[in-house]
This record gives C-alpha cells, sequence and structure tokens, in this order.
C-alpha cells in the first residue's frame, strides 16, 4: 500500500466497497469539517443551513480518535492556508493511487469530499480547468449540500446531493435538485420516503453505481445518533406509514 499524503487509506466504508467490487478500487480525503480546523473558514458552506456540521461523520469510525482529528485538522489548514501546494500534493497522491490500481487491475474511483464540500470543479491544477480534466481515467464521487453545484457537463464526477429537514426553505429543495438524493435516518430505513424509492447506502459508497431516481438511505453514524435538528429523519414507525401513504 503507497504512503498517501492526503488521501486516507483506512476507511471502513470505503473498505466495503472495495471488497465488494471486483471492477472498481476507491480512496477517499477526510478534512476537518465545515470551519473546524480554524474556527473562520469553512470547507462546508451549507454545513450551518442544513445543520450537518454537529452531526458530521466526522465523529465516527476513526473519527473518533484524537490523532486522526488533527490530522484532518492539519490538511484542511493546507488547503486553506496553501492550496497551491495542497493541490501539488493531491496529484502526488493521486499518481500513487493510478498505481496501486494498476497493481490490482480495478478501474479507479475517487471521493475527495470525505467530510468536506469543497467545489473542486473551481480550482485549476497545473494548467487544467480542474482536478477532473487533468485525470478523465478516474470516476470522481461525492456527497454535495450545495444545491447550486452544476457538474453535469464532467463525465467523470458524479454527485449526489444531501438532504436535510434543519432548515424549511433547505427542505422544498428535495423535488428540485436533478440528482440523486441522500437521506440520514435514526435507526432503520423505510422502504420509501417522499415518493422515491430507497436504497441502502451502506452497503457501499461507490454512489456514481445507483440507479437514478432513489433516495441513498443512510443510518446516522458518529454524533449524528444524538442529533435532533432535523438533518437526521426520526422513521418511528408513524413516519414509515406516512412516507409509504405518499408513495
Amino acid at each position: 500500500m503507497p504512503k498517501y499524503n492526503l488521501l486516507s487509506s483506512g476507511s471502513t466504508k470505503i473498505e466495503k466497497s472495495n471488497k465488494l467490487s471486483d471492477e472498481w478500487f476507491s480512496r477517499i480525503i477526510y478534512l476537518a469539517p465545515d470551519d473546524l480546523a480554524d474556527g473562520k473558514n469553512t470547507v462546508c458552506p451549507y454545513a450551518k443551513i442544513a445543520k450537518c456540521n454537529v452531526p458530521c461523520l466526522n465523529t465516527a469510525g476513526m473519527g473518533k480518535f484524537i490523532n486522526v482529528q488533527q490530522s484532518r485538522i492539519r490538511k484542511t489548514l493546507l488547503f486553506l492556508n496553501d492550496q497551491q501546494e495542497f493541490m501539488r500534493q493531491l496529484v502526488q497522491d493521486v499518481n500513487k493511487f493510478l498505481k496501486e490500481c494498476d497493481r490490482l487491475g480495478k478501474k479507479p474511483a475517487l471521493r475527495l469530499n470525505g467530510t468536506s464540500d469543497i467545489q473542486w470543479e473551481y480550482i485549476e491544477v497545473d494548467g487544467y480547468e480542474n482536478i477532473f480534466a487533468m485525470f478523465p481515467q478516474i470516476q470522481f464521487y461525492d456527497y454535495t449540500k450545495i444545491p447550486t453545484r452544476k457538474v453535469e457537463h464532467i463525465p467523470n464526477y458524479h454527485l449526489t446531493w444531501s438532504f436535510s429537514q434543519a432548515n424549511d426553505k433547505y427542505a422544498t429543495l428535495f423535488d428540485k435538485v436533478s440528482n440523486n438524493i441522500a437521506v440520514v435516518f435514526r435507526d432503520v430505513l423505510p422502504k420509501v420516503f417522499k415518493g422515491l424509492r430507497v436504497i441502502d447506502g451502506d452497503k457501499h459508497d461507490m454512489r456514481f453505481l445507483d440507479d437514478t431516481q432513489v433516495v441513498v438511505g443512510l443510518i446516522a453514524k458518529g454524533q449524528g445518533k444524538k442529533d435532533t435538528s432535523g438533518f437526521v429523519i426520526n422513521n418511528k414507525k408513524q413516519d414509515l406509514i406516512q412516507a409509504r401513504a405518499v408513495a
């Protein structure tokens, strides 16, 4: 396994995806979410609107360890204070990742926003419009809380929009976004949510393989288990009955 500067080599969900897939191999970047790194600058513009900053999966799995949090903060500060050097290291890591995929005989898939929501499509790198144009052989994918992101013109980048009921205006976007929609549930996944079929998003992480027009259901993890803001959907029995009635 190569030694990465920015990409994570240890992620339970990513490793699950890699074991399940005979075709694809994936890595991910975990940063410190929202303004956690310096208390001023955010890497998640909609975190406070959608109120996902507290229940963020940053605290799930390995994220509960201090050394992991320190590493994520270090990487985020590098991005905020020296974006050029961050992108240089990212390109270096991506090239290592491609060699890793070649050795395994698998197709490369990268998720750059593990616990961030950076609009990579606007960041130039080494004369290319963005990282996606620099590495067209890689399938990139992310979740996003930013409803205005337009990446349909980028053939190797797939976005899944992340829903929240914590903000009334934000919640009304459910019927307006064209992406698949991720919804975090408290305990169990309903079969249908707001008229759309719910698939189990915890089975694997490679969202670009999902059917279209579905809800990607996720079970709350880390601090998300305690969330009462509306970001995590309470799916008690009566909620499931109501959701199915809408369908």
